[in-house]
């Protein structure tokens, strides 16, 4: 009996939903991240305000694709506390991932090739919010150049700071200081997502006691959309909760759990 309790202890402080004790700004107990893909209009026209109206700040991993047009709100985003990450020029990914022109297939790519295109995205966002310390969110969470892994040229080439990238678990990080800060987990969401769905998530990571990143696509629109509804609801919760979760940009996150 005494060998199967201590098997049960064990296997609770393995638990994410075990009590962490990582040190979160003003005592906090937990840490969320919101990040959004791709530069979508749905992130200026739905997510931003709906963070704005709440005190709440995300990061937006920008492609290079979006509208020369809105160029002003997304430096007026950043102008306002949001982080603009990195997502790669013309966010190259596998054939098989979803329907593409062949030259953005990430199979096509070279390693050098792709730090380049990081590069050259990393000048276009300077142009935008004037930072020069920057994030990266993998396109399609596959960080493959012609079949082989760019991370630690990436790491090595000194352009990103942090990466972000999904699995497909509830990426609750348990103990943030046993992060490798090129290799993020996130969690994303189907469509059918309710706000219920995703405070279950941050209360998954308020228990742990660690740090949860949550990768939205569209919101209220787009594509790989959460509902506006759904995503109200979260924030609504994150805000009643303020007190209890640290809320902020991904960088200033990882700058905490794993500085550089």
């Amino acid at each position: 009996m005494r060998a199967i309790a201590a098997a049960l202890v064990a296997l609770f402080l393995a638990s994410p939903v075990a009590a962490g004790t990582f040190d979160w700004p003003g005592g906090r107990k937990a840490a969320i991240v919101l990040t959004y893909d791709d530069a979508l209009v749905s992130h200026l026209d739905v997510a931003a305000p709906q963070l704005e109206a709440t005190g709440l700040r995300g990061t937006f991993f920008l492609n290079g694709t979006f509208a020369a047009k809105d160029i002003p709100r997304w430096r007026k985003l950043a102008q306002a506390g949001h982080e603009l990450g990195n997502h790669s020029m013309f966010h190259p990914c596998p054939r098989a991932a979803f329907p593409m022109d062949p030259q953005f297939n990430s199979e096509r790519y070279t390693v050098p090739g792709m730090l380049r295109e990081i590069g050259a995205m990393n000048t276009l966002l300077t142009a935008i919010d004037g930072q020069t310390t920057r994030t990266y969110s993998v396109p399609c969470s596959i960080s493959l150049a012609g079949g082989v892994d760019y991370t630690d040229a990436l790491k090595a080439s000194g352009a990103i700071a942090y990466v972000r990238t999904g699995v497909p678990s509830d990426a609750v990080v348990g103990d943030p200081a046993k992060l490798d800060p090129f290799r993020v987990p996130s969690r994303s969401f189907p469509e059918t997502a309710t706000a219920d769905d995703l405070i279950a998530y941050v209360k998954d990571v308020q228990r742990a006691g660690g740090l949860g990143v949550f990768m939205f696509h569209g919101v209220g629109g787009d594509y790989l959309t959460v509902s506006s509804e759904a995503h109200q609801g979260l924030l609504r919760y994150l805000k009643a909760h303020e007190a209890e979760i640290w809320v902020a940009p991904f960088g200033a996150v990882m700058q905490r759990a794993a500085p550089r």
